[in-house]
């Protein structure tokens, strides 16, 4: 994959023709002119919410709207990492190719720049999307929080669940327990993908008693899959949505995540 297959015809800022310095800068880093020149409101992974009738087209777009969503011209999701400062980190080009990697391709000049990763959707923690109005206020930081491990997962779970404010951890990354600290003064409830052995689950027992330690996070992590999952389920590894799809797909009742 190629930038110029991401960004579609922005990056022609970057001939060597253009005189407009400024804009050429802006798409060496990631920024948010990058952020807004690939923006998009329809993902192939939403669909199945709304052939079941659980999710809207109008739900679709306020999640991409939310979370700053992209598509490569191929249509590739993008998921971008933006901090609580508002600052683009890197982005994820759905399934596993980082922005970073394809920028430093480019530019040779970025081989030895240190990569920082945060939460996806970080971005939300200091805004409140209210529903009656549609205006976005500042507020002081919320008070629950869902944690899970798929960026798909926090954008459907976002709308599905809005009662939390829905983060993820990335894949294809090295997380670290860093990457938390901006939850301090948060409820955290995390809600790992499940296996066979309940690996995922005992390790992520054993980060929350790290953490509380560390940082005195209030973070609790979430049984509720590891008890209603089958044990075809967690042969899969599915997470919670995946679940969620699954029962509801069966026209089974549901009930709220725990």
């Amino acid at each position: 994959m190629k930038l110029n297959e991401i960004f579609k015809h922005t990056f022609k800022a970057l001939s060597p023709k253009t005189s407009d310095i400024s804009r050429m800068v802006d798409f060496i880093l990631p920024s948010m002119p990058m952020v807004q020149a690939c923006r998009a409101d329809d993902f192939d992974f939403f669909q199945p919410w709304i052939d079941m009738g659980k999710l809207t087209v109008e739900q679709m777009h306020h999640a991409a709207a939310r979370y700053y969503l992209g598509k490569s011209k191929s249509g590739h999701p993008i998921f971008w990492l933006i901090d609580d400062m508002l600052t683009p980190q890197d982005a994820l080009i759905s399934p596993n190719t980082w922005l970073s990697t394809l920028l430093k391709q480019r530019e040779p000049i970025l081989q030895s720049c240190h990569v920082r990763h945060c939460l996806f959707g970080l971005h939300l923690l200091n805004e409140s999307y209210l529903a009656d109005s549609g205006r976005i206020s500042r507020v002081a930081t919320p008070k629950s929080i869902g944690l899970v491990e798929s960026p798909e997962s926090a954008v459907i779970l976002s709308e599905l669940y809005p009662y939390q404010l829905w983060l993820s951890l990335m894949p294809h990354t090295c997380f670290t327990i860093d990457q938390l600290k901006p939850l301090l003064g948060c409820k955290v409830t995390v809600y790992p993908h499940t296996d066979e052995t309940g690996s995922n689950f005992i390790a992520w027992l054993e980060l929350r008693d790290m953490v509380r330690r560390t940082f005195g996070l209030d973070i609790a992590v979430s049984n509720a899959l590891e008890d209603a999952a089958s044990a075809d389920q967690k042969h899969r590894e599915i997470d919670m949505l995946q679940y969620l799809l699954e029962r509801w797909s069966q026209n089974s009742a549901t009930k709220p995540i725990e």
